[in-house]
């Protein structure tokens, strides 16, 4: 006779981890199954410890995986804990030695951010700008195996402290709900259309040929350039227009 569970025993335990028979499970029978365990979960008084446990990470052979890859434990199915699992996969990376983490740079933002919290500041303090010290926030999350979602800035200056990359007596602390790396703002998100003051000009003069610069043609008219030692019109026509000095229609036309 199979074990019964404690919580409905008219359910089997099997209910947890399916058939052992040959061949797939009918959808509608694991489908029921599921929701009869599921529903013996919700009221178990061990239901959170259980899922804590199913859910959490060992690494062999530096892989990582889920302690109970499989079956239903604290009342969630095996696919939604692998989803889980999935989501927060940074967070079972193994863990980076500490000279990876020691570049120049990343010391500087880190020893920034444990004295300011405003991400400017930070950033002036480093020696960098924003968008710099934000990336190498997000990288010092990501070595120091922490969660990028909701991660805190004290979370990420204890990590560092603990790794021996800070002095715990520089840090300078908050409300505690600093981000870690703080949300890039729509400003940095969407490229600016709007040209600012005296850009628009910088352009459309950068766009016309040099050759071209200062020379404004009008329609239906024609500009003729004098070359220096270049006689004009009226003086090269003066010595035609002198030996008939009465003929209107060779003024006109000159």
């Amino acid at each position: 006779m199979r074990g019964r569970a404690a919580g409905d025993v008219a359910l089997s335990l099997d209910a947890w981890h399916g058939d052992d028979r040959d061949g797939s499970e009918p959808q509608r029978v694991r489908e029921a199954r599921q929701a009869a365990a599921v529903e013996v979960c919700l009221s178990c008084p061990v239901m959170v410890q259980c899922d804590a446990y199913a859910s959490s990470v060992v690494v062999e052979d530096g892989q990582a995986r889920l302690a109970e890859p499989a079956g239903i434990w604290g009342g969630r199915l095996a696919l939604e804990r692998h989803r889980a699992f999935i989501r927060r996969r940074h967070e079972v990376a193994p863990a980076v030695p500490v000279r990876r983490v020691r570049t120049t740079q990343r010391l500087r933002v880190l020893e920034a951010l444990a004295a300011h919290a405003d991400a400017e500041a930070v950033a002036a303090a480093a020696g960098v700008d924003v968008r710099t010290a934000n990336w190498q926030r997000s990288r010092l999350v990501t070595q120091l195996n922490l969660d990028r979602e909701s991660a805190t800035r004290g979370e990420l200056l204890a990590a560092a402290v603990e790794r021996g990359l800070l002095d715990a007596d520089v840090v300078v602390g908050d409300d505690g709900r600093v981000p870690a790396v703080p949300p890039p703002s729509p400003a940095s998100r969407m490229p600016s259309t709007a040209p600012t003051a005296g850009a628009e000009d910088a352009v459309e003069s950068s766009a016309v040929p040099a050759v071209l610069r200062g020379r404004v043609r009008r329609p239906g008219r024609r500009r003729v350039q004098v070359m220096p030692g270049q006689l004009s019109l009226d003086d090269a026509l003066a010595p035609v227009l002198n030996l008939f000095p009465n003929n209107e229609i060779l003024e006109n036309a000159a």
